[in-house]
């Protein structure tokens, strides 16, 4: 599939690992359906200052069951791929292409196996370009928000056919000289509207990239701020949107990194509107 505006990378080029990066990220996280029961599931890898973090995080509804591993290990104790999407360390699997992706992970009480496919959805390039200064430094994120997801979900001793959508997050970065301290979300709104919003400042003042099913890309400015029951409120004039976000925390999350998904209800351009999503939040 081609863009419909120049960009500044190569999303296939950059979905392999690359050791000149100080920080180098594949993020996926999750919403997925078995009957009733819904899953959120989280599964990263991160390589930083010589080592690579990984993560599988799982929070099950309605009864709230949640699972959660991390590991830490050197970078010659895992395999990184420098040609092709293949990654595997002591808790998780990942590899494939823009296209057709497998992802797999374990923790003590649970494992994760899920097939993604695109389906000619476009590639969501943060910033429109997919290239941003980032805390003295500079970062490269695109996203393949909307990914069709089927597998299976084991946990305490119960194996679940499941299906969904998955919002795959790749990012790097060169080095920062600040360290970082951020607030972001990735919005599913459906009907193949994504939003990738970013506060960088601290006080809510963020900007956004909104994809649109044509691959149509907006950048334009929001703002974040607190509601009294925990929840945040996200106005952005450009689009005529006004959208109520509540967030639970999956597990692993502390002071510093919080990771939560994300329910969303309001407007746009005019139109009530629902939705899910993800966010982290740093410093």
């Amino acid at each position: 599939m081609t863009t419909t505006h120049p960009t500044l990378i190569s999303a296939a080029d950059e979905l392999p690992a690359d050791s000149s990066y100080a920080t180098d990220s594949w993020w996926f996280t999750a919403r997925l359906h078995a009957g009733e029961t819904t899953f959120w599931v989280k599964i990263h890898a991160m390589t930083l200052q010589g080592t690579c973090h990984s993560t599988l995080a799982l929070l099950q509804e309605p009864d709230g069951h949640t699972s959660e591993k991390q590991t830490i290990e050197a970078l010659d104790a895992v395999s990184l791929s420098a040609d092709s999407l293949h990654i595997r360390t002591s808790i998780l699997e990942m590899s494939g292409d823009l296209d057709d992706l497998e992802i797999t992970g374990a923790t003590d009480s649970a494992s994760v196996h899920l097939t993604l496919r695109r389906d000619e959805q476009p590639v969501l390039y943060n910033g429109g370009s997919g290239l941003f200064p980032f805390f003295g430094g500079t970062t490269g994120q695109y996203a393949l928000p909307g990914l069709t997801s089927t597998g299976t979900i084991t946990a305490e001793g119960t194996t679940y056919h499941v299906s969904g959508r998955t919002w795959f997050d790749r990012q790097w970065s060169t080095a920062s000289t600040e360290p970082p301290r951020f607030t972001w979300l990735g919005l599913d709104l459906g009907t193949g509207r994504y939003l990738s919003v970013w506060d960088t400042t601290g006080d809510g003042t963020s900007w956004l990239t909104e994809l649109k099913a044509d691959g149509t890309h907006t950048i334009t400015s929001a703002r974040r701020t607190d509601r009294a029951n925990g929840a945040w409120r996200l106005t952005i004039p450009d689009l005529d949107a006004s959208l109520e976000i509540t967030h639970r925390g999956l597990p692993g999350s502390h002071d510093g990194l919080y990771a939560g998904v994300c329910s969303v209800a309001g407007t746009l351009a005019g139109e009530d509107i629902a939705g899910h999503g993800y966010t982290d939040v740093i410093g």
